[in-house]
């Protein structure tokens, strides 16, 4: 009877290790500030977003890009003031993402400005 019990215990143990998700949390945010594109082997993290002249950059994955350039895959479509808009194959069908900076610490929106 007491194997039987300790049995059941440990086939329970990873229904109740499951990942929770906050109800709270915003849509377009993730606990890590990394976007998953493409299953497990694909993540992007914006790092940064500049403007030089009128043209928008973006680093990403510590890669600088520009609109209409790829990235492990994927195709950089538009950059925001705070977000960078990006298409990727995904199960033979084209998926679009929007991957947001990470806000944390002093975000700096001028360059020649000080903190």
């Amino acid at each position: 009877m007491n194997k039987l019990i300790v049995l059941l215990m440990l086939l329970s143990s990873p229904v109740v290790a499951q990942t929770l998700e906050d109800p709270t949390r915003p849509s377009h945010f993730s606990s890590s500030t990394q976007q998953a594109v493409s299953g497990a082997k694909l993540v992007l993290e914006v790092e940064a977003i500049m403007r030089v002249g009128q043209q928008r950059r973006a680093v990403i994955n510590g890669k600088v890009v520009s609109e209409g350039q790829s990235i492990q895959g994927a195709t950089v479509k538009a950059i925001h003031p705070y977000s960078v808009d990006i298409v990727h194959e995904l199960n033979g069908e084209w998926v679009e993402k929007t991957l947001w900076v990470a806000k944390s610490g002093n975000v700096k929106s001028n360059a020649a400005e000080n903190y």
